[in-house]
């Protein structure tokens, strides 16, 4: 996993040790500032995948991955709503 610390670099970084600024990017978050404030972050994609589909509510789940208590509450919902409609 990644270290969520970020490295920060400079905006001028980008002109300068690019290299440098990819090289630290490709091991986590990298974050570029402009007069001392971040403004940007670089990261790696599968990261940034990782950390924006957390967010996601349209992700399909296994229902073993849901505690039993959760699963029958979920289920005891889904009912009333399906038997509401008849």
């Amino acid at each position: 996993m990644y270290n969520r610390i970020l490295k920060e670099f400079p905006k001028t970084a980008m002109n300068r040790k690019a290299a440098d600024v990819w090289s630290a990017a490709t091991r986590g978050p990298v974050s570029l500032s402009d007069h001392g404030t971040s403004r940007f972050v670089i990261m790696p994609r599968d990261l940034f995948d990782e950390l924006t589909s957390r967010a996601d509510p349209r992700i399909a789940r296994a229902t073993s991955d849901i505690p039993e208590d959760e699963a029958e509450a979920l289920l005891s919902v889904l009912d009333e709503v399906v038997t509401s409609d008849e």
